[in-house]
C-alpha cells in the first residue's frame, strides 16, 4: 500500500488515444457552447461541471464557481467565474463516462473523488490566439487530464510538459482528435502553444480538461 507521499510521486505522465467512435459521439456537443463573459471570452467558450465517479457511475455535484489563486493563474487569478453546466445529453453519453474511466485508471484518485470538468472551444478567426495565456503553469490540482476531441482548420496548439516552469519542454505534441495526456500536476507544468487559422478562415480546438485531488 503506497503512502500518500509515495502515491503522489508514483504517478508521472500518461498519453493515449480515445476510440474514434467516442470522438464522433462527443464532438457535436462543442457546437452548443455558450458565450464566455470573462477575460478570455473573445477566443474561448466554456462549460464547467463537477462530478463524482464511483463504481463506474457518474453523479453530477452541485454547481460551484471556479476560482484559481493568483499565484497559480497570473491571467485570471482570484476571479470567481461561473460557467453554465455541461449539458445533460453530453453527461449521459457513454463516451463522456469513458473519459472518467480513463482518468481514474491512469491516476490514483480514490473512487468517488470529486472530478471537475471544463469543456472548452478555443477558436481563432483570422489571427493567432493564445490557448494558454497564463504561460507554462500548473492548475493547482493533484491530477489533470487534457483530452483534445477535435482540431479544425488550425496550425499550432502543441501541448508541452515541463519539469519546471522555466525548463524546456520534455514533451511537445499537437494533440490530434481523440488524443490525451494525463499528468501529475504537482510534479509537472504544462502549456499549449497559440493556434492560428489556416488560410485566414475560422479554426478551433475542442477539449475536455479533467482535474482532481487525491484524498489526503
Amino acid at each position: 500500500m503506497l503512502t500518500t507521499k509515495s502515491a503522489q510521486e508514483a504517478f508521472r505522465l500518461e498519453v493515449g488515444q480515445l476510440p474514434q467512435a467516442s470522438v464522433n459521439h462527443l464532438a457535436p456537443s462543442f457546437d452548443n457552447l455558450p458565450d464566455n463573459p470573462y477575460a478570455d471570452g473573445s477566443y474561448r467558450l466554456r462549460r464547467y461541471s463537477r462530478f463524482a465517479f464511483s463504481n463506474d457511475s457518474l453523479s453530477r455535484l452541485p454547481s460551484k464557481a471556479f476560482v484559481q489563486d493568483e499565484s497559480i493563474n497570473h491571467f485570471q487569478g482570484n476571479v470567481e467565474r461561473t460557467y453554465p453546466e455541461i449539458e445533460d445529453e453530453t453527461v449521459s453519453d457513454p463516451a463522456f463516462r469513458e473519459l472518467f474511466e480513463h482518468f481514474q485508471k491512469m491516476t490514483d484518485i480514490a473512487d468517488g473523488s470529486t472530478i471537475e470538468v471544463h469543456q472548452m472551444r478555443i477558436f481563432a478567426d483570422h489571427n493567432s490566439v493564445e490557448v494558454a495565456p497564463e504561460g507554462v503553469h500548473q492548475d493547482g490540482f493533484d491530477r489533470i487530464g487534457i483530452y483534445v476531441i477535435q482540431r479544425h482548420n488550425i496550425t499550432g496548439g502543441e501541448v508541452s510538459v515541463h519539469t519546471m516552469e522555466t525548463s524546456p519542454a520534455m514533451m511537445k505534441h499537437p494533440l490530434n482528435n481523440g488524443e490525451f495526456v494525463v499528468l501529475n500536476d504537482r510534479r509537472f507544468f504544462h502549456y499549449a502553444a497559440p493556434i492560428e487559422p489556416i488560410d485566414g478562415e475560422l479554426g478551433y480546438m475542442d477539449a475536455f480538461v479533467l482535474t482532481a485531488n487525491l484524498v489526503h
